[in-house]
């Protein structure tokens, strides 16, 4: 029984067909059923994502193809249009590849850190479905053991690498309780949701956002618990905040100088921290010339952001450093358990041999046969049987191995090597 990890991504498959084969959390339990009652595996752990789906099993060794089928047609979608975008691993492969994505090494930002909250809830879901046994349980515990490793002994996830989060971090340099700040988001785009969730996890509780299209400032300002008022009433608004975020498609700057001073003027010069991730720009530069305003440009946020991702690719060398350590760890304690139950099993095999001959003599022996001849019986039976199967495969190995097979042998049955003619 082999692992093996079967996927899409957001490096191998684009949005649309990411999307088709997600699995929602209420999907994934009557999917592992199927799995298990289409005997594709004994063990099986799902992790869908936004930006991934991937199927982590422990089955037959041929059993790729049949996956790959399954969750074509579990989602309903033709084999061929998923096939060019699939990726597997197996063994080893498998266990390095989980290893990197629970560390932050596969994902689309690298190193950030919910990916591994994510990997502990899929395995915690199909551990609780009944899907998981031993050989899945080690594979992710010694991936939750390096993924701990990564983050203490690595400053993977230190560095900020994304424009929202820069800003954040600089709002908090600026601001020592920046929970209680008042927050303005111009916009409805990826950047200002990112910068919403970034606030948000800052404590920030007083939000609001404002755009040309009143029904889309009102759609994210549902999702994120903020305000909203008409794009109209900027310049009559702008005094409340104590920082302002924008990013919109305007062609011309929303924000001037004049507007920023009457501001200033209304809030009696408490600063204004403001970030301008739009392109053209929707803050006028010479906003930032004015006293009491900290104005930073989308140039400015990626120098920082350039810098720190410098670090977490150097955190990141250091991380995968670390997962080939794990891995030989876990390979060398795989084999080490294989090996094991190899050994229990050729004892169990030598017991059930003296136990039935021991069962057959004490049978005649009850019957009056002469002990000593019975012992004599019973020793050669024995010998006879346990010596049959390794017989045979020295026969082969005689007429079909080398010297070097042959020395294996020799040593697996205790025989002292041959001494080489002269």
């Amino acid at each position: 029984m082999n692992l093996l990890v079967l996927g899409i991504n957001h490096q191998s498959a684009p949005l649309d067909l990411r999307e088709s084969i997600a699995f929602s959390s209420d999907q994934i339990d009557p999917a592992l059923s199927e799995l298990r009652r289409l005997a594709l595996c004994g063990e099986a752990v799902i992790l869908s994502t936004c930006n991934r789906t991937e199927v982590i099993t422990v089955g037959d060794p041929d059993g790729l193809g049949a996956l790959k089928s399954w969750l074509a047609n579990h989602h309903g979608i033709h084999g061929d249009l998923l096939e060019p975008h699939f990726y597997h691993f197996t063994e080893a492969g498998a266990a390095r590849h989980m290893m990197r994505v629970a560390c932050g090494l596969d994902s689309m930002v690298l190193g950030e850190p919910q990916i591994l909250g994510q990997v502990k809830a899929a395995f915690e879901q199909a551990k609780a479905a009944g899907a998981v046994s031993t050989r899945l349980h080690r594979l992710f515990q010694a991936t939750f053991e390096v993924a701990k490793q990564v983050r203490t002994e690595t400053e993977i996830g230190q560095h900020l690498i994304s424009m929202p989060a820069a800003a954040v971090r600089l709002a908090q340099n600026l601001f020592t309780q920046l929970s209680e700040c008042h927050c303005l988001l111009i916009g409805v785009g990826e950047m200002i949701q990112l910068s919403a969730k970034q606030l948000q996890n800052a404590g920030v509780t007083e939000l609001t956002i404002t755009n040309r299209t009143e029904t889309k400032a009102a759609a994210l300002a549902q999702a994120t618990q903020a305000k909203t008022f008409p794009l109209e009433q900027l310049a009559a608004q702008l005094d409340h905040f104590d920082v302002i975020i924008s990013a919109t498609g305007a062609h011309e700057p929303l924000i001037t100088a004049e507007m920023i001073e009457a501001a200033l003027k209304s809030r009696r010069h408490a600063p204004i921290f403001m970030v301008d991730l739009a392109v053209p720009r929707d803050i006028h530069p010479g906003v930032g010339r004015l006293r009491d305003i900290y104005l930073y440009s989308l140039d400015d946020l990626q120098n920082i952001v350039s810098e720190n991702l410098d670090q977490r690719r150097a955190a990141a060398a250091e991380a995968e450093t670390i997962i080939v350590e794990a891995i030989d760890r876990f390979i060398r304690n795989e084999k080490a358990r294989a090996g094991q139950n190899l050994v229990i099993s050729y004892r169990q095999q030598l017991e059930a041999v003296k136990n039935k001959e021991l069962e057959r003599a004490l049978e005649r022996l009850q019957q009056g046969d002469d002990p000593e001849a019975l012992l004599t019986l019973l020793a050669n039976q024995i010998t006879q049987k346990i010596a049959h199967s390794p017989s045979v495969e020295l026969r082969r190995l005689i007429s079909e191995g080398d010297d070097i097979d042959l020395n294996k042998a020799r040593r697996l049955l205790g025989l002292e090597p041959e001494e080489q003619e002269t």
